[in-house]
C-alpha cells in the first residue's frame, strides 16, 4: 500500500488515504505530498505508521536545531559525531563504522532480497569558522563557529533516509549512509579513504546533495561531468632577519621578493585564466611585518587560491608558483617555503548518476535545471571518485534566502522532506 497525507480542514488532523500500489501510477500526486510505502499485509498499525512518520519529521527538525547550536570545526566532530552515531544506534543498522579519518561514520542497511548494487550518500559534520548573527533561539553556542554550510540539514536528510530504511528496508540494494568529517577544509575526504576502515565500504554509486540559496525552493540542480571547481590554497612563509629601521641592511627584510612573487601571479598567468572560465588564482592574505616604524620586517607570508574545473590546470599553476619561487631563492638571503592547504579535488559527476538523480525527481513531480556551466566553489566529496563513480547536485533554498557562509545564513527545513524523499526515490528507483 502506499499512503498520502492530504492537508484536511478537520482541525489539525490530517485526511489519510490509501491507495493500491496499481491506482497510484494512474494519480498524479502535487509534488509538496510525501509518499511513504505502508507495510502490504494488514490493515493493523497503518495509522500508527502515519503518526509516527509525522513524528520524525519533527523530531528530524528538532534533532537539526541540536545539532545547529553546536557546530564544531573541520576535524574537531567529536560531539557532533556522537549525537549522530547514538541517533543511527537506535535504527538499527546492520552495519556501524565510527571515527573512520578521524569523526568520520558509515552505517550500511542491507536489502532484504538479492542486492543487484550497492548506493552511498554522504553528509557532512563540520561547521565554518563564522560568528553566528542570526539570532534564533537554537543559534550557535560555539562563539566564532556555525553551521554556515547547511550541514545541520544535510545531516538530518541522511537521518531521515536512515528511519525511513529502518521502516522499510531497501530490496534490490545494499546502502550505505556516510557522515564526513573536515569537508570544509579539504582533508576529510582524503582522510577516510587512507583509513583502513574504509576498505569496507564499496558503491556502484555514491550521491550527495546540497542546499543551494538563491534558486528557488526544492529546484533540483543536476550538472554533467565538472559539477564543482579544484582549488587549493598555497602558503608561502619567507624568512628573513628583522633589523632596527634606521640599519635595514643588518637584516634581510622579504619585501622585495614578496613584491616581485605579487605581480608575478597578476601578471603572468594569462595563459592560466584563459584557459577555462573557472581557472582563477587569486592573492587571498599579505602579511609583512607590524605597525612599528622602527622596525624593518625579517618574515611574511603570502596567501593564494588556484582554482579550476580542471584537476591538471591547478596542478600546472601550481608548479608554476613553484619555479618562481625557486628562482626567487636564488637572490634571497633568507628562506621561503610553500605549502599546498585545503586541497580539493574537482567534483567530476557520473553520467549515469546524474540520470538517475534525473529520474526520481522528475517521478517525484519536482523542477530539475540542468546547468551549463560548474560552480566556481570546492567541494571534497570530488575526492571520494577515487574509489567510486560521484553525483552531487543542487537542491534550491529559496531565491532570497541569506547566502552560504554568511551571518545570517540558516538551512531552511523544508528542504528535510524533500531531500529524504529524492534520496529514497533514487534507491527505489534503481540507481
Amino acid at each position: 500500500m502506499i499512503r498520502c497525507r492530504l492537508p484536511g480542514k478537520t482541525g489539525r488532523w490530517p485526511i489519510i488515504v490509501l491507495w493500491s500500489e496499481m491506482e497510484i501510477k494512474s494519480l498524479k500526486i502535487p509534488s509538496q505530498y510525501l509518499l511513504v510505502p505502508l507495510f502490504q499485509n494488514g490493515y493493523n498499525g497503518r495509522v500508527e505508521k502515519i503518526q509516527k512518520a509525522e513524528m520524525n519529521l519533527h523530531s528530524l527538525k528538532k534533532l537539526r536545531k541540536e545539532l545547529h547550536s553546536k557546530p564544531e570545526l573541520s576535524g574537531s566532530e567529536k560531539w557532533t559525531s556522537q549525537k549522530v552515531t547514538e541517533v543511527l544506534k537506535t535504527l538499527k543498522p546492520d552495519q556501524l563504522i565510527t571515527e573512520i579519518g578521524g569523526y568520520g561514520i558509515a552505517a550500511k542497511f542491507s536489502s532484504t532480497g538479492e542486492a543487484k548494487q550497492t548506493l552511498l550518500f554522504r553528509a557532512e559534520l563540520d561547521g565554518i569558522a563564522v560568528e553566528e548573527k542570526t539570532g534564533l533561539d537554537y543559534q550557535s553556542t560555539n562563539n566564532g563557529v556555525m553551521h554556515g554550510c547547511g550541514h545541520d540539514g544535510h545531516m538530518a536528510i541522511l537521518l531521515g533516509l536512515a528511519s525511513e530504511l529502518h521502516q522499510q528496508p531497501p530490496e534490490m540494494c545494499d546502502v550505505w549512509l556516510l557522515f564526513q568529517p573536515a569537508e570544509e577544509t579539504g582533508m576529510g575526504a582524503a582522510a577516510m579513504l587512507a583509513d583502513r576502515a574504509f576498505d569496507e565500504i564499496e558503491a556502484d554509486q555514491a550521491f550527495a546533495l546540497h542546499n543551494l540559496p538563491g534558486f528557488a525552493e526544492h529546484l533540483v540542480l543536476v550538472k554533467r561531468e565538472v559539477f564543482a571547481a579544484a582549488s587549493v590554497g598555497l602558503e608561502i612563509s619567507f624568512e628573513g632577519r628583522s633589523s632596527h629601521a634606521a640599519y635595514p641592511e643588518e637584516g634581510i627584510n622579504p619585501s622585495d621578493v614578496m613584491s616581485e612573487l605579487t605581480l608575478f601571479v597578476n601578471r603572468e598567468f594569462d595563459e592560466f585564466q584563459s584557459g577555462g572560465a573557472l581557472n582563477k588564482i587569486v592573492t587571498t592574505y599579505i602579511k609583512l611585518g607590524e605597525r612599528a616604524f622602527g622596525i624593518s620586517p625579517g618574515d611574511g607570508r603570502i596567501g593564494f587560491t588556484v582554482r579550476s574545473e580542471s584537476d591538471e590546470w591547478v596542478e600546472k599553476a601550481v608548479k608554476k608558483v613553484e619555479k618562481k619561487i625557486g628562482q626567487l631563492r636564488k637572490n634571497f638571503d633568507g628562506q621561503i617555503t610553500m605549502k599546498k592547504t585545503e586541497p580539493f579535488a574537482a567534483t567530476v559527476n557520473h553520467a549515469e548518476g546524474v540520470d538517475g538523480v534525473i529520474s526520481a525527481a522528475e517521478r517525484l513531480d519536482l523542477k530539475v535545471e540542468e546547468m551549463s556551466d560548474p560552480f566556481p566553489w570546492s567541494e571534497d566529496f570530488g575526492e571520494f571518485r577515487q574509489k567510486f563513480p560521484i553525483t552531487l547536485f543542487g537542491l534550491g533554498s529559496g531565491e532570497g534566502h541569506p547566502p552560504l557562509h554568511s551571518e545570517t545564513y540558516d538551512f531552511n527545513e523544508k528542504l528535510i522532506a524533500t531531500g529524504v524523499k529524492l534520496f529514497r526515490e533514487i534507491i527505489d528507483g534503481g540507481h
